[in-house]
């Protein structure tokens, strides 16, 4: 009775009932932390040492990349068609200026377009406001979205309160104990996702 309750109340039925359903088999999700991790070769369920192990994992994964474009593309000398050419890393190429770019504003119904194409989720970042919202009354929410794109690419500055993301950690393989077996995932805002497409 109890779950009839629940379905005859909710907004979508289908979904509902398979939360129900895989209540009943178990199959509950709603356990999204990591009970323990082996650190240096001992097993711990401190969340606070999880947190740091996963955020010291996290923060070194940029440097693993950046030495392995290192590695393999630093200033290679390819022979195509019987010419020599120098390959170069995005290290060298980022070294001189950029030509300047000329920008042409936004309009509010570009805007719109972008917020209608985004798929309604309830999901969100650290502000709650799910994408749903913005798709709900694009008329009213792409005025404002539209003003902050045009402002951030005339600029060149990003507003930093929109830089900030949640982010949560996504088993990959192997072993759930290993942190090294996690990566990254960044929950963003849906005004973040509006105004860097």
């Amino acid at each position: 009775m109890e779950y009839d309750i629940h379905i005859l109340n909710s907004n979508n039925v289908i979904r509902t009932s398979w939360k129900l359903i895989n209540i009943e088999l178990g199959k509950d999700n709603k356990n999204y932390g990591i009970q323990s991790v082996n650190i240096n070769g001992r097993s711990t369920s401190n969340h606070q040492i999880i947190i740091n192990a996963l955020n010291k994992h996290f923060t070194t994964i940029p440097d693993m990349i950046n030495q392995n474009i290192c590695a393999n593309y630093c200033l290679t000398k390819i022979s195509v068609n019987n010419q020599n050419k120098l390959v170069y890393s995005l290290k060298h190429a980022f070294q001189n200026s950029f030509p300047s770019v000329k920008y042409h504003c936004t309009t509010t119904k570009e805007t719109e377009n972008i917020i209608t194409y985004f798929k309604s989720s309830n999901c969100f970042g650290y502000d709650q406001v799910p994408t749903q919202l913005p798709k709900l009354c694009p008329h009213f929410t792409s005025s404002s979205l539209n003003y902050k794109r045009n402002t951030t690419l005339f600029t060149g500055v990003f507003p930093d309160r929109l830089k900030y993301a949640i982010i949560r950690p996504l088993f990959k393989k192997g072993n759930k104990n290993d942190v090294s077996n996690y990566r990254p995932i960044s929950i963003l805002t849906s005004i973040q996702m509006f105004l860097k497409k």
